[in-house]
């Protein structure tokens, strides 16, 4: 069986949809030596061990973007039994059957009621694929949260959707031994990993910081890993809630960084909205951090019984967790034993496996979608 993988998305190191492409992509090499395949990739910014099913195609076009990579690209690559998109997109022009990799659908669920802006692009690849979901033979997806909305907003049958969970890198995302300080941060802390996107819910953590008892809040700082940079309303409301001075903006951060940040963090709060899947928990638990997490839509599937979990919108029950957890020695130490467990549960080999199942059984299936 020869599959086709396209990976603009490689470029993109410190995004979800890279890290899943990259390490998936290792995965299969580690897991599967009797398929071939094709990594077509837009640059060459990661450098995968080499492996003899394995052929790592280049293919630049120097003043076109994704859209149009994304529909020329496995053109090049000949015949093939399966293309796999591992992100949200679809071809006009199949050589076998076609997967793509669907991990949530945020903007149908919190974009209603917003005017959409269509570009050139869009435009184009709406007259190329007038039914989209039609072309597409089968989706993977991240979740049951996410396939229940796969199912109710795209209107794709269940038997075409299969969730393969994600994993963690856990020969990279492990507790250290003798954890430091890291950069700018020197005191115990409460860590965050999100972004500028109103979903993650960051202010809900800022203001349930903000009530925690002046003993703590004197303690700890809170560490907000992320671009928070067109977040005006959030660093106006740190400013306002007093806790300015203990707030550590520090950007988008690479892995060695944010592996580290895990490490030494006391206690990571996770108050998203919406999920796919909610990498940051599991990798937060593999380093041996405990968690409280909000239980919004797949989080308490990827959480289980490891984390605390939390209305997302209940600021007092994040307030009233950290200072459980904060205090109480033996809830913490259970945490993070539980934690640890359960992230171990979610190894990328085991993503990958599932994966090339689900590849066997598409392709044994007779025709293609037109």
């Amino acid at each position: 069986m020869k599959v086709v993988i396209a990976a603009w998305h490689l470029k993109d190191f410190n995004v979800g949809l890279g890290r899943y492409s990259r390490a998936l992509i290792e995965a299969l090499g580690r897991v599967d030596v009797e398929n071939q395949y094709e990594i077509l990739m837009p640059d060459e910014s990661h450098r995968f061990p080499e492996r003899p099913n394995m052929r790592y195609r280049l293919i630049r076009f120097p003043f076109f973007k994704r859209r149009f990579w994304e529909q020329v690209a496995p053109c090049l690559a000949g015949r093939y039994d399966l293309l796999h998109f591992p992100y949200d997109s679809c071809v006009a022009w199949k050589r076998g059957k076609f997967m793509a990799t669907v991990h949530d659908v945020k903007p149908l669920i919190f974009g209603a009621g917003r005017r959409r802006r269509w570009n050139v692009n869009e435009l184009i690849e709406r007259a190329l694929m007038r039914d989209r979901w039609g072309r597409v033979d089968h989706v993977l997806t991240d979740s049951r949260c996410s396939n229940r909305d796969i199912m109710e907003r795209l209107g794709v049958p269940a038997d075409r959707i299969t969730v393969v969970y994600p994993g963690v890198e856990l020969e990279r995302f492990h507790p250290s031994p003798t954890p430091q300080a890291v950069g700018r941060v020197d005191r115990p802390y409460v860590l965050c990993v999100a972004g500028a996107d109103p979903t993650k819910n960051v202010e809900t953590l800022a203001e349930a910081f903000s009530r925690l008892p002046g003993m703590l809040r004197q303690r700890y700082d809170l560490v907000l890993a992320g671009d928070f940079r067109r977040r005006i309303d959030l660093h106006e409301l740190i400013r306002q809630t007093g806790i300015a001075r203990q707030t550590v903006f520090t950007g988008v951060v690479g892995d060695g960084r944010l592996i580290e940040l895990y490490q030494r963090a006391s206690l990571f709060v996770f108050p998203s909205r919406y999920e796919g899947f909610g990498l940051p928990v599991l990798e937060a638990m593999a380093c041996g951090c405990p968690v409280i997490s909000s239980s919004a839509s797949s989080l308490p599937e990827v959480a289980g019984e490891a984390a605390i979990l939390v209305e997302p919108s209940d600021v007092d029950g994040f307030t009233r967790h950290m200072e459980r957890v904060l205090t109480d020695r033996a809830l913490w130490t259970d945490l993070r034993e539980r934690g640890m467990a359960r992230a171990a549960q979610f190894s990328w080999d085991r993503t990958a496996r599932e994966t090339v199942a689900v590849y066997c059984r598409v392709v044994s299936q007779a025709g293609w979608a037109a």
